[in-house]
């Protein structure tokens, strides 16, 4: 028997406890590989739930990172790609703190704009994306004033 703490639920066996890290959840089911790519480095050890019931979405997704805590970039590219889901952060296999991710009033650098002409995709300009509205995420381009759904934007690399 492993020292590692499990939970198990009558015949369904939980996933492995994390000692230290994050655990994202009520993630939308679709983008849910989309988050463990943005949130995990190629040593992490992740472990992936997609399509999983949720009575809240349906269907959901996922992601937990052993000993990983998220940078304000991975936050805000998190609150842009799924806005609705929560952070659990976890220390010595306890929740430590849990919240929504928080749609801030502004991205600044997270994403391209959607629109080939505007100058952000022609010149080095940083772009930004005031909310216009939370639910469904939608987002305006200060420069060329285009509003979009923030599920349509391409995100920059780190």
């Amino acid at each position: 028997m492993s020292d590692i703490p499990t939970a198990s639920h009558g015949r369904n066996r939980m996933v492995e406890a994390i000692a230290n890290g994050t655990v994202i959840d009520h993630i939308p089911a679709a983008v849910t590989l989309k988050v463990a790519a943005l949130v995990s480095g190629p040593d992490d050890q992740v472990f992936i739930g997609q399509n999983l019931r949720s009575a809240r979405l349906g269907r959901k997704g996922v992601v937990k990172v052993s000993g990983r805590l998220l940078t304000g970039r991975d936050l805000q590219t998190l609150a842009l790609i799924a806005p609705g889901a929560s952070i659990c952060i976890i220390r010595n296999y306890e929740i430590a703190e849990k919240r929504p991710v928080g749609v801030p009033d502004l991205f600044e650098a997270i994403a391209r704009c959607a629109n080939p002409n505007c100058v952000t995709n022609h010149e080095r300009w940083p772009t930004l994306f005031d909310v216009t509205h939370r639910d469904p995420l939608l987002v305006r381009c200060r420069y060329c004033e285009r509003t979009v759904p923030a599920a349509d934007l391409a995100l920059l690399p780190r």
